[in-house]
C-alpha cells in the first residue's frame, strides 16, 4: 500500500450487495478493484495466486462463511467485514479485522472512513522491510523470521519453506509467498524455487548451493539472480 493505491477484492454471495460495494470502490480513487466473487471458495483459490491489500468480506455465505475463509488464507490482508447482523461484530474482531460495515451499505462517508483507516495503517508501518510473517502448517500458526528462510520450494499444491531450524509444509503457492518476502533479498531462480540471496554459498552455470541443497537455476532467471548478488 506504500504507493497509495490499495488493491482489493469483494466477496459476497448477494449480487445486489456486491454491486453496491463495487460502485463505492469505483468512486474511491485510492482503491483498485482486482476482482469480485459470489463464491468464497473461488475467492480463496484466487487470493492464493493473487494477494491483495484488503478484502471486503461478507459473513453468511454458502459452502464457506467469511470467518472460515479468513482462516484458510495463508497471508493476512486487511479485512473489512460486511454484514447485516451486529452480533458478528465481537467475533469479527477476534479475527483482527480492520473494520465492520453494517448492511445495507448506503453511507459513502462511513465506507470512506474505513478506507481512510487503511491509509493510516500504511503510514504507521512505513516502507520498511517486513521481518516476519505467519503461515499455517499442521493446524498451527508458525512465526517465520525472514532472515531465517533459506529457500522456498514448490511441492504440488503446497510449498515447503526451508528455514535454519525446520521445514514447514504450507498450503499455498510460490507466488503468494513471494509477495510476503522482500524482493531485494529473495529471488526466484526456477519455477519451483525462491531463494534467500544472503544464504547462497556458491553458484555455477546451472545451479547454486545453500547448505547441503543444490538448487537448479533456470536460464530465464539467471540474469535477475546475478543482478541481486554483490558481485566484485
Amino acid at each position: 500500500m506504500s504507493t497509495g493505491i490499495i488493491s482489493c477484492v469483494v466477496v459476497d454471495d448477494d449480487q445486489v450487495s456486491l454491486h453496491v460495494v463495487e460502485k463505492l470502490i469505483a468512486q474511491t480513487p485510492s482503491l483498485k478493484l482486482e476482482s469480485s466473487f459470489t463464491n468464497p471458495i473461488e475467492a480463496t483459490h484466487y487470493l492464493r495466486e493473487h494477494p491483495v491489500d484488503v478484502i471486503f468480506l461478507d459473513i453468511e455465505m454458502p459452502q464457506l462463511n467469511g470467518f472460515e475463509m479468513i482462516s484458510l488464507l495463508d497471508y493476512t490482508p486487511a479485512i473489512i467485514i460486511m454484514t447485516a447482523k451486529k452480533e458478528y461484530a465481537l467475533q469479527a474482531f477476534d479475527y483482527e479485522v480492520h473494520d465492520f460495515l453494517m448492511k445495507p451499505i448506503t453511507d459513502y462517508s462511513r465506507f470512506l472512513k474505513a478506507v481512510n483507516g487503511l491509509h493510516k495503517i500504511d503510514q504507521r508501518t512505513g516502507d520498511s522491510d517486513p521481518w516476519n510473517f505467519f503461515v499455517k502448517s499442521d493446524s498451527l500458526l508458525h512465526n517465520i523470521l525472514i532472515d531465517d528462510i533459506l529457500f522456498i520450494e514448490a511441492f504440488g499444491d503446497y510449498v515447503k519453506i526451508h528455514t535454519v531450524q525446520k521445514v514447514l509444509m504450507v498450503l499455498s503457492t510460490l507466488k503468494a509467498i513471494e509477495s510476503k518476502v522482500p524482493p531485494d533479498r529473495f529471488v526466484r531462480v526456477h519455477r519451483s524455487y525462491i531463494i534467500n540471496v544472503k544464504r547462497i554459498e556458491n553458484i555455477d552455470p546451472n545451479n547454486l548451493q545453500i547448505g547441503n541443497k543444490v538448487i537448479p537455476v533456470s536460464p530465464n532467471f539467471r540474469e535477475n539472480l546475478l543482478k541481486k548478488i554483490n558481485l566484485l
